[in-house]
């Protein structure tokens, strides 16, 4: 059987020193395959544009059965 996995998108801010999980996320509600999802995630399929030094995104993708969020 094929796992499920999920993308999630994180918010995170940093604090001058480390950057730490802002507590903000968006979970696609598409499920994907491992490669799928990690095809997807690779910054070289996205744009960056950032205007605030200070917050970021991450992109990470978990196994639907192991994911909390």
């Amino acid at each position: 059987m094929v796992e499920a996995f999920v993308l999630v998108i994180s918010i995170w801010g940093n604090n001058g020193t480390d950057w730490v999980y802002t507590g903000n996320q968006y979970i696609m509600s598409e499920l994907f395959t491992e490669e799928q999802c990690l095809s997807i995630a690779d910054t070289s399929n996205w744009n960056k544009i950032r205007s605030n030094q200070y917050y970021d995104l991450q992109f990470d993708c978990f196994n639907k059965e192991e994911y909390n969020g």
